[in-house]
């Protein structure tokens, strides 16, 4: 799935736009694929950024997005799904603005990923 690491830090991969909640255009949902060798990323975090600044989700406990995805505390690779819920100053920015997205993982060991991105646009 992915290339060998260090043993210790998480790798993320393929962070993906899966749609939005059907009851609001501003709840995303996300998924990613992840390697941690050691098996320790469900007792970290997953921080999330919109154009490289945290969002105000802050660092969101990855266990239960464990439990929601249906892997199994101590997994060492699997498929992550996650919501993010957008907020956006008033005004928010006009239709056709894009913002990119970003997720990396702190594993309970405090070995961080690299920031995986994607380019989302607004459409109103």
């Amino acid at each position: 799935m992915i290339g060998c690491g260090d043993g210790h830090t998480p790798r993320l991969v393929g962070l993906t736009l899966d749609g939005q909640a059907p009851d609001s255009p501003l709840v995303l949902l996300l998924s990613l694929d992840f390697v941690d060798d050691d098996g320790d990323l469900d007792e970290g975090v997953l921080d999330t950024f919109i154009n490289g600044s945290p969002t105000s989700a802050g660092p969101m406990p990855l266990l239960p997005m464990f439990v929601g995805s249906d892997l199994e505390p101590g997994s060492t690779q699997g498929h992550l799904e996650f919501v993010l819920e957008l907020s956006f100053a008033d005004p928010p920015p006009p239709s056709g603005a894009s913002f990119t997205l970003g997720a990396r993982a702190s594993d309970g060991g405090q070995h961080t990923s690299t920031t995986q991105e994607l380019r989302l646009k607004l459409e109103y």
